[in-house]
C-alpha cells in the first residue's frame, strides 16, 4: 500500500512541470490608531475591485503587523479592508501586481475610533483566551492574565476537556493516549519524563496551544484521544525587535523566571532567538491507604504519608533563521534548540503497617534523594518551494533530537516496632541511571491545487528512535555495596516508523470535502540485557479519514468526520525494569503490550461563528490503560504498570461559546460531558464500568478604564471512572489583573491560580483482593507577578504604492463599501 501511495505522490511531483513557475505575492502593513499605537488582532481582508469578492483574510499579530502571502494572484486590481471592534472600517486605495511582483508595503495604516459616549469604557482589542475553530480549540496564552508565570503543564490543566491525574498522565474527554507536539513535531517522551518537560517549559515561551480531537491524515496516526500542539512564539514584525520578561511566584515554595526574545526580519531574511531561565520549587503530598485481601478476608493494610519536594532549574536557548531566495519561490531555514533541566527531588515516606484486625503492628520510613540532569538538543533544517503557477508547494523537514539523562537515587528505609524500637536493620538502596534517547526523522509534504476548488496533498515521513537506559541498583546497607540484579536493568529499544499519506480536498458552493488515507509501517524491538529478554513487533496499518462540512446559511454550518487512529506503547511502557518508589511500591513496564486501535466519529455544529456544539463517539480495542494493583505471589507489594484492556467506548458531547455579559465583560464558556465504558480484566478482577462525567470551564475577561484588565477563570469536573479507578470531583478558581504602561510597551500581570486550593485529585481503586484510596496535594495555588517589555522598531516602510490607472475602481471601492 505504501508503494501505491508513493507512486501517487510522485505523480503529483511530475505533473507540476506542465505549467510555468510564478513567484509568491506578498502584501504587508501595520495597523495603528490616531495615537500611533499599534492595534493588535485587527482583521485584514483582500478584495477584488471588479466585484468586491473576498480573496483572503488574516489577523494582525499582537503588534498590529499583518502579512498576506499568495502562491498565485490574477493580474487585476485589489484593495484591502481593515475591521476592528470600536473602530471605523478602513479601505485602502486600489493596487495591483500588473507591472511588478515585488512585495507591496502598505506601511502604517491609521484607523479612527468610532464615536462613543463619555460613559463608555474603551475596550482594547485582544484574542480570547480560548477560541473554538472548526476542527480545534485554541488557547491564546498571551491573552490570559492568569497564564503569566506558569508552565505548559499548568496551562494544560485549564484546557477544555483535558484532565491530568495524580500520576501526571494526560487525558482528553475521558480518553487516554494524547499525542503532544511542539510546533507540529511529536515529543517522544511519556509519563514522568513528559510531565517534567512540560513543567519546566515556561508559559512566556508559548504563543498558543491547539487541541485537536480528530486530526486529518496529514498528522501521524498516533493519538487516540487527539493531539495537543504547543506552538512557540514567533515574531512577524519587520526590523529588529523583541521583548524581555521576568516573573516571580509564591506558593508553598517560590518560583521565578527570566527570558528574552529577539527577532530581525526584512523582506528576505529572518533571524530569531530566545533564551529563558526558570527556577521552580514544588511539592507533591500523597496520602495513601491500601488494604490487602485474600479470598475476601482482610490480611493487612498500609497507611502511608508521602511528602516530596522537587526543586528544578530549566535553561533553554532557541535560535534559527529563514531566507527567501531571490526567485521568491524558495525559502530555506534551520532551527537549533537546546535545554538543560536539573532536578533535585527529595522526600519522606512514613508508613504504618496494620494487621488483619486494623491494628498497627509496625512502621517503616523511607527517605529518598535524587539528582537528575536532563540535557537535550535538537536540530532542524526545513525548506519550502513553490513549484508552479497553480500553487504547487513542496516542503521538507530534517530533524535530529537527543535527550540524555543522568540520575542518582538514594533510598534509606528504617523499620520500627510500635515502641519506635528498631525492628530490623536499615535498608540502603542506591541507583545509578544513565539514559540516551535519539530521534532522526525526515518528512516531505507536497500540495497541488488542481483547480480553484480542488487540492491534493501527499507526503512521506520516516523516523528512527533509539533508546539506551542502563539502571544499576546497589544494596549499600553494609560497608561493601552489592549489585542487585533483581532490580537492575539495561534496556535497549529501537523503533522505525515509515509512513505515507494522500489527502484530497474539494469545495463546492456550500459543501466541502476532505478525504485522506495514511499508511504506517512500524518495526520495534527491545532487549533487556540483564535478564536476556528480547521482543520484536512488526505491523502495518491503514488509517482512513473523511471530513464533510455543509454551510446551510451564512451563520450556520454542520460537519461530520470519521477516522481511524492508533496508539503505540512507548519505550517506557514496554521497558520491564522496576522503578521503586518505596519498598512496597514500584513501577514496571510491560513488554507484552500491543497497540490500541480506535475509530472516531464526530458531528459538529457552528452557529454565528461563535457558538459550537459537537457529539463524538470513540471505540478503542486493546485499550492501553494505566493500572495500579497487588503483585501476585508477593506479600503487600503494589505495582503500577500498563495493561491492554479488551475495549473502551466513549460517547461525548461538548458545547462552547462567547457571551458578552456587559460591554466590558466577555465570558468564554466550555462544557464537555462524556460517558466512558471500560471492559477488561486485571488482578483477577473483571471490569465493565463507566459513568457520566461533566467538565466545565468559564473564562471571564473584564476590561477596565486606563488600560486595566481583569480575569476570572472557573473550572469544574465531576467524578470520573478511569479503568479501575474512581476519581472524585475537582474544581478551581483563578483570578488576575493586568495593567499596561509606557505606551503599552510594559505589561504587568498579577494573578493567583487555584485560589481556594481545591483543584486536587482524589480517588479510590478497587480490585477483588485490593483496595486503595489516595489524596494528592499539589502546589496548584500560586500567586504570580509577571512583567514584560517590548522593544525595537516596528516601522514597515514608506507610503503604499500609487494605484495607477484605476481611478474608477478606486471610486467603486470607496462608495460601494461601508
Amino acid at each position: 500500500m505504501i508503494r501505491v501511495m508513493l507512486m501517487a505522490w510522485l505523480w503529483l511531483c511530475l505533473d507540476s512541470y506542465e505549467s510555468n513557475a510564478k513567484p509568491l505575492y506578498t502584501i504587508i502593513g501595520k495597523i495603528t490608531g490616531i495615537d500611533k499605537q499599534s492595534i493588535p488582532f485587527a482583521w485584514v481582508g483582500l478584495y477584488a475591485v471588479k466585484d468586491s469578492s473576498l480573496i483572503k483574510v488574516t489577523a494582525c499579530d499582537d503588534q498590529g503587523v499583518f502579512n498576506l502571502e499568495f502562491e498565485t494572484l490574477n493580474p487585476e486590481a485589489y484593495y484591502i479592508k481593515v475591521s476592528m471592534t470600536f473602530y471605523e472600517n478602513y479601505y485602502s486605495s486600489p493596487f495591483s501586481f500588473i507591472n511588478s511582483t515585488d512585495p507591496i508595503d502598505l506601511g502604517s495604516i491609521q484607523m479612527n475610533e468610532r464615536n462613543q459616549s463619555m460613559n463608555e469604557i474603551t475596550v482594547t482589542a485582544s484574542k480570547p483566551f480560548i477560541e473554538r475553530k472548526s476542527d480545534r480549540y485554541v488557547m491564546n496564552v498571551e491573552s490570559s492574565i492568569t497564564a503569566a508565570g506558569s508552565s505548559a503543564f499548568e496551562l494544560l490543566e485549564k484546557a477544555p476537556g483535558v484532565t491530568i491525574n495524580y500520576l501526571d498522565a494526560l487525558s482528553m474527554k475521558g480518553k487516554s493516549g494524547v499525542q503532544v507536539l511542539i510546533d507540529g513535531k511529536p515529543i517522544v517522551l511519556s509519563g514522568s519524563e513528559l510531565a517534567n518537560y512540560l513543567k519546566a517549559l515556561p508559559s512566556n515561551m508559548l504563543d498558543r496551544i491547539e487541541i485537536i480531537s480528530n486530526p486529518p491524515a496529514k498528522y501521524e496516526a498516533a493519538g487516540n484521544a487527539g493531539i495537543i500542539d504547543i506552538r512557540l512564539k514567533k515574531n512577524q514584525a519587520f526590523g529588529t525587535n523583541g521583548s524581555v520578561n521576568a516573573n516571580y511566584g509564591q506558593g508553598v515554595y517560590p518560583k521565578s523566571g527570566i527570558g528574552i526574545n529577539i527577532n530581525h526580519r526584512n523582506k528576505r531574511f529572518n533571524w530569531f532567538g530566545n533564551s529563558n531561565y526558570s527556577y521552580r520549587k514544588g511539592l507533591n503530598k500523597l496520602i495513601l491507604y491500601r488494604e490487602f485481601f485474600e479470598s475476601g478476608q482482610r490480611t493487612g493494610a498500609y497507611d502511608q504519608y508521602n511528602y516530596l519536594v522537587f526543586p528544578f532549574h530549566f535553561a533553554s536557548l532557541r535560535m534559527g533563521t529563514d531566507y527567501t531566495l531571490p526567485n521568491n519561490k524558495t525559502t530555506l531555514g534551520f532551527i537549533i534548540n537546546s535545554s538543560l533541566n536539573r532536578f533535585k527531588p527529595h522526600g519522606q515516606n512514613n508508613s504504618i503497617v496494620e494487621n488483619e484486625q486494623s491494628l498497627a503492628e509496625s512502621s517503616f520510613s523511607t527517605s529518598n534523594q535524587s539528582k537528575d540532569v536532563w540535557p537535550s538538543y535538537s536540530f532542524n533544517i526545513n525548506g519550502k518551494h513553490v513549484m508552479d503557477s497553480s500553487g504547487m508547494e513542496l516542503s521538507f523537514d530534517l530533524d535530529y533530537v537527543q535527550f540524555k539523562n543522568t540520575t542518582e537515587q538514594n533510598f534509606l528505609t528504617k523499620y520500627f516496632d510500635l515502641n519506635q524500637q528498631v525492628l530490623q536493620p536499615d535498608y540502603y538502596l542506591y541507583g545509578d541511571l544513565k539514559g540516551n534517547l535519539n530521534i532522526k526523522s525526515i518528512k516531505i509534504d507536497l500540495s497541488k491545487k488542481i483547480s480553484n476548488n480542488r487540492q491534493f496533498e501527499g507526503g512521506m515521513k520516516s523516523s528512527i528512535v533509539s533508546a539506551d537506559n542502563n539502571l544499576a541498583f546497589f544494596d549499600k546497607s553494609n560497608a561493601q555495596p552489592v549489585y542487585d540484579s533483581s532490580k537492575s536493568n539495561h534496556f535497549l529499544y529501537k523503533e522505525q516508523i515509515h509512513a505515507a499519506y494522500l489527502n484530497y480536498k474539494q469545495d463546492w458552493t456550500n459543501l466541502s470535502l476532505q478525504a485522506g488515507l495514511r499508511s504506517e509501517f512500524t518495526k520495534a524491538n527491545g532487549n533487556q540485557l540483564v535478564n536476556n529478554f528480547t521482543f520484536e513487533k512488526n505491523y502495518i496499518n491503514l488509517f482512513p479519514s473523511v471530513f464533510l462540512n455543509y454551510k446551510f446559511t451564512p451563520n450556520y454550518d454542520m460537519g461530520i468526520n470519521l477516522s481511524r487512529r492508533l496508539d503505540r506503547p512507548n519505550y517506557q511502557q514496554l521497558n520491564p525494569f522496576k522503578f521503586f518508589l518505596d519498598p512496597s511500591t514500584y513501577r514496571e513496564g510491560n513488554p507484552f503490550l500491543n497497540p490500541q486501535y480506535s475509530w472516531i466519529f464526530e458531528w459538529n455544529h457552528t452557529l454565528n461563528k461563535n457558538y459550537a456544539f459537537s457529539i463524538s463517539y470513540t471505540q478503542t480495542l486493546d485499550n492501553i490503560t494505566e493500572v495500579i494493583g497487588p503483585v501476585e505471589g508477593l506479600d503487600r507489594v503494589t505495582v503500577q504498570t500498563h495493561e491492554n484492556l479488551t475495549q473502551f467506548e466513549n460517547l461525548s458531547v461538548s458545547a462552547n461559546g462567547t457571551i458578552d455579559i456587559l460591554k466590558n465583560w466577555s465570558s468564554v464558556i466550555n462544557v464537555s460531558s462524556w460517558i466512558g465504558k471500560y471492559t477488561g480484566t486485571f488482578a483477577n478482577t473483571l471490569l465493565k464500568d463507566g459513568n457520566l462525567v461533566v467538565n466545565l470551564s468559564c473564562n471571564n475577561t473584564i476590561k477596565l478604564p486606563k488600560n486595566w484588565n481583569s480575569e476570572i477563570n472557573f473550572s469544574y469536573q465531576s467524578p470520573e471512572v478511569y479503568g479501575f479507578m474512581k476519581v472524585y470531583s475537582m474544581w478551581g478558581l483563578s483570578v488576575g489583573i493586568q495593567k499596561q504602561f509606557l505606551n503599552k510597551k510594559l505589561n504587568a500581570k498579577l494573578s493567583v491560580s487555584d485560589l481556594f486550593w481545591t483543584n486536587l485529585p482524589e480517588a479510590d481503586i478497587n480490585y477483588r483482593d485490593y483496595y486503595e484510596h489516595f489524596d494528592v496535594k499539589r502546589e496548584t495555588r500560586v500567586a504570580s507577578l509577571s512583567l514584560s517589555y517590548r522593544f525595537g522598531s516596528l516601522k514597515l516602510g514608506n507610503a503604499p504604492r500609487k494605484a495607477g490607472g484605476v481611478e474608477e475602481e478606486k471610486r467603486r471601492a470607496s462608495n460601494g463599501q461601508g
